[in-house]
């Protein structure tokens, strides 16, 4: 059997379970042969692969659409690749099975390289498909259960038609902003829709006006040596929407403020209760699991998902974390149930087992076990106490999965919600709070909401007793415009977007790439972070200024729209790439982006004549290039792969360096990390830890 897995760590595991032994970069005896990719080996081509010509942007060669698609090796892992192929080669008879990471991305990894190499055995090819760590027991389940892989088929033309589409759209739009503004803009199919919405977000906080308003607070005594007070609100009947609101010039507010000093006590005379119960929330998926870690711990998506991946990968304690499913299946009772065991004995996890209930775990629990709910993977769980000692990001993101799996086998939250009508020397207050019945999963004290404001506590009050006022006080609040995005905002955003009428639509992305396209806006700098908070930069407003110029652009890259291209995608794939090719066909015929460039600031003085250094397409240069004075001083704006900033040239035309940065040699391929100086007008590099 030829088996091709994604990683090394993979393809080893597999080689161990099955007592493959090494050779090279692949396993292999009599009877298996494992190799390994190392994730994509193939890239997309590049417009001058199809056509040298294209090497030069303009207008007049848009749009660029090729008859077929095609593919090249990525020069620094072409090795690899060309020990896949002739590990196909000679076992090309053999029955083979496809072990790419079980998902969207995996798939289209796999077959890229089934189709580089010819593969045309398919009657005997199956699809190795699990969630669990790659323990042996696993591996062998998972050889035995695996599927005929023409049944993924969809998931490969899904694959295909998405990598297509965004080449389609990232180079033709890419290069028509690009020439139209003057300034190389990075157009992508779902990052720009997301960058617009960001940007949207800003200007309605900058544009927002903050309206006044009064609210009138009493608080009255429960019992006074214990502190135990409740709260109550002024009733406002001319406010439908914000009952408890009070314009300045209210004469109601005016009259309590006058009379506030004479009012000695109130009288509750209405109580309406109602029984609540709030489950535990489900497991977590990915994008769940992102969330929830920028929350707590301000961990980046990308992040998150490295942690994830090495406790599934690595220590084998997580289950598969590219997951896009919340629930587990009908037929992971058992497993759930001995994964409850593993801890249940280990003193260490004590307190998250205790308040438990093992006989939750059963097929009828649907919050838990709900295969009609179930999307390629189940949820992420917890499969092993951890027994190694691992990174604090790994810790907290274990600890995160494990606390959500116990709290599911906790009883509901229940409490009755509590609405009052207090009487104060004939005015009506209102108030809304709860009265606690069973903590089960959730603590009072931890009521967690997002304004951070847990809930009055009206337990114990009765009708008609006089309770003294402690206090009255008028308090001018503002109204606040929405919160700026954070990457928890935005994940939200992707995998749950909705239309102006609140409609769900169809979720942007899938669970292995959202945390990608954010960081792709991170690393061109779209966007930038303020702590958690998400802001548009320059560059970002710039492009989407222009974008918004081109009335066929402004309405592909809005949120209900890349939604319905998802929708088509999912439909009929065949139709979703024939509508991009025509949708780029029409926008750079009817390109009604102006040439707009943003008036220019140097960057500091040339060191060879004194002129000022200006940021241009591909380059920063000398004002006096090309003049009479010739002067030739350039700055590229990538060197060995590494990005130059506007801010780099700053720094080395200050005669300061840059921060460490990422290269890659130009001769041999291989990564290594410098700091970028000036040396005269030549820039230099100063190599890590040398």
């Amino acid at each position: 059997m030829l088996i091709l897995t994604e990683k090394p760590s993979v393809a080893k595991a597999f080689a161990e379970a099955l007592g493959v032994p090494k050779k090279d970069n692949f396993w292999e005896n009599s009877d298996y042969c494992i190799v390994n990719a190392l994730g994509h080996l193939l890239e997309d081509y590049l417009p001058e692969d199809y056509d040298p010509s294209l090497k030069k942007w303009t207008l007049g060669s848009l749009p660029i659409i090729p008859e077929k698609v095609k593919y090249k090796a990525v020069e620094k892992t072409k090795s690899q690749l060309a020990v896949i192929k002739n590990c196909f080669n000679r076992r090309k008879n053999d029955p083979f099975l496809l072990a790419t990471d079980a998902e969207r991305e995996g798939e289209l990894i796999g077959a890229e390289i089934l189709d580089y190499v010819g593969f045309n055995n398919y009657q005997n090819a199956r699809r190795f498909w699990v969630s669990e760590a790659l323990t042996p027991e696993v591996v062998f389940t998972g050889i035995k259960n695996a599927k005929p892989l023409s049944e993924y088929t969809s998931y490969k033309n899904q694959g295909f038609a998405r990598q297509q589409a965004d080449w389609l759209v990232g180079m033709n739009l890419t290069r028509l902003v690009t020439l139209k503004t003057g300034k190389l803009l990075h157009f992508g199919r779902v990052q720009t829709a997301l960058l617009a919405a960001i940007y949207e977000r800003e200007k309605s906080i900058v544009g927002f006006i903050p309206e006044p308003y009064f609210e009138v607070k009493a608080h009255l005594e429960v019992d006074k040596e214990k502190g135990h007070y409740f709260s109550v609100k002024l009733f406002n009947p001319e406010n439908d929407e914000f009952p408890t609101r009070f314009e300045k010039n209210s004469r109601l507010l005016s009259e309590i403020e006058s009379k506030k000093d004479s009012f000695k006590s109130g009288v509750i005379t209405e109580i309406k209760k109602e029984k609540k119960t709030e489950h535990p929330p489900q497991l977590f998926n990915l994008t769940a699991l992102q969330k929830e870690a920028h929350k707590k711990y301000g961990y980046s998506p990308e992040e998150t998902l490295n942690y994830a991946q090495a406790l599934y990968e690595k220590y084998k304690v997580l289950s598969y974390p590219r997951t896009p499913s919340r629930v587990m299946g009908d037929e992971n009772v058992v497993l759930v149930k001995s994964i409850y065991d593993k801890f249940a004995h280990n003193t260490s996890y004590a307190e998250y087992i205790a308040g438990s209930d093992p006989s939750l775990i059963n097929s009828e629990n649907k919050r838990l076990f709900n295969s009609a709910e179930l999307q390629d993977h189940h949820a992420l769980i917890p499969l092993a106490p951890l027994s190694e000692a691992v990174s604090v990001g790994e810790n907290a993101v274990y600890f995160l999965v494990l606390e959500r799996f116990f709290s599911l086998l906790n009883p509901p939250h229940i409490y009755n919600s509590v609405l009052i009508d207090v009487d104060i020397s004939g005015h009506l207050f209102i108030g809304k709070g709860i009265e606690l019945l069973q903590s089960g999963w959730k603590n009072f004290d931890d009521w967690d909401d997002e304004d951070k404001n847990p809930p009055k506590d009206y337990s114990g009050l009765e009708k008609n007793i006089d309770y003294p006022l402690s206090e009255i006080i008028a308090e001018e609040n503002k109204t606040q415009p929405k919160k700026h995005f954070t990457f928890a905002s935005l994940l939200q955003l992707m995998e749950n977007p909705r239309n102006e009428e609140g409609k769900r639509l169809t979720g942007l992305g899938t669970p292995a790439t959202r945390g990608t396209i954010l960081q792709k806006l991170v690393e061109r700098k779209y966007i930038t972070l303020k702590g958690k908070t998400i802001l548009i930069s320059e560059d970002g407003k710039f492009l989407i200024d222009n974008i918004n110029k081109n009335d066929d652009l402004s309405v592909f890259i809005s949120i209900p729209e890349t939604t319905r291209w998802e929708e088509q995608l999912h439909d009929n794939t065949a139709l979703f790439i024939e509508n991009i090719k025509n949708f780029v066909r029409a926008s750079v015929k009817i390109a009604d982006i102006a040439a707009y460039q943003r008036e220019k600031v140097s960057l500091g003085k040339c060191p060879l004549c004194g002129g000022g250094v200006y940021e241009g397409k591909i380059n920063y240069y000398c004002s006096n290039y090309n003049t009479e004075k010739l002067c030739k001083f350039l700055i590229w704006k990538e060197i060995c792969k590494a990005a130059v900033s506007a801010a780099d040239v700053q720094l080395l035309l200050s005669g300061k360096k840059t921060k460490i940065k990422k290269c890659v040699s130009s001769k041999t391929g291989n990564d290594f990390k410098a700091a970028f100086y000036l040396s005269g007008d030549k820039v230099m590099m100063e190599f890590e830890n040398k």
